[in-house]
């Protein structure tokens, strides 16, 4: 069983608590994808690793020992990122457990991919500094991330005619298949789609029809999701 000590910043994604006073923590490291380690002592009053510091999507720096077969071993750890809004707003906070549990089963590659590591972490950024006009973040984000995993549709098939097939990521002229949306949501998919789309103005009802599409989209092409359980509260929560 081979070590490797990594330092590296990284991002928390799912924390399990283990026993009384220990952590399982799941995290996307910059320079080897994802690791899970075992963090014992967090709610001891002595310990020097708070459980605070592995709430969802935080940004750490990170030495650590890393091994193919086990958990790794945290051996050094500070913020690297202190969130202003992100813990303290609850439409902020609802959107972040839904973007931990998206990647954490979307993502499973203990490989480094820097590419997707600068978007996540600024993406979290850029959240952290909206002060309005993010509730189409959920989606953007998540559209935008499928480009990374391999299964970004493909907008060059669009027409105005055209539907979009979320089985195979396609826009077909012709509605024949039980994955395919309608001509209208699939306009508003292509938009979403688009480049510089931050400003995409889509009212709640077709914002939550694009919702549930992706979330279905999802379930059709990245291996582990078979359900995200946080939709249904980004639904109550934010105006989607």
């Amino acid at each position: 069983m081979s070590k490797t000590t990594i330092k590296s910043r990284a991002i928390v994604l799912q924390t399990i608590k283990y026993g009384d006073n220990s952590l399982v923590v799941k995290m996307l490291t910059e320079e080897e994808g994802i690791q899970s380690f075992m963090v014992k002592g967090v709610f001891g009053k002595k310990s020097k690793m708070k459980a605070a510091l592995f709430q969802n999507m935080t940004i750490l720096d990170i030495v650590a020992d890393t091994s193919t077969n086990s958990l790794g071993f945290i051996k050094e750890i500070c913020l690297s990122r202190y969130y202003k809004t992100l813990s303290t707003d609850i439409k902020k906070s609802t959107i972040i457990i839904f973007v931990s549990e998206l990647l954490s089963k979307s993502i499973s590659e203990s490989e480094s991919d820097k590419e997707l590591f600068s978007f996540i972490y600024n993406s979290m950024l850029w959240l952290d500094d909206a002060v309005s006009d993010y509730a189409n973040f959920p989606i953007i984000f998540a559209m935008r991330l499928s480009r990374y995993l391999g299964f970004y549709p493909n907008i060059d098939t669009y027409s105005e005619e055209s539907s979009f097939d979320l089985l195979d990521g396609n826009f077909k002229t012709y509605h024949n298949d039980i994955y395919q949306i309608d001509s209208e949501l699939s306009k508003c998919f292509f938009e979403l789609c688009k480049p510089n789309n931050d400003n995409l103005t889509i009212n709640n009802s077709t914002r939550r029809s694009l919702l549930e599409a992706i979330v279905t989209y999802y379930k059709l092409h990245a291996d582990n999701v078979r359900d995200i359980k946080s939709y249904e509260i980004l639904r109550t929560l934010l105006d989607v």
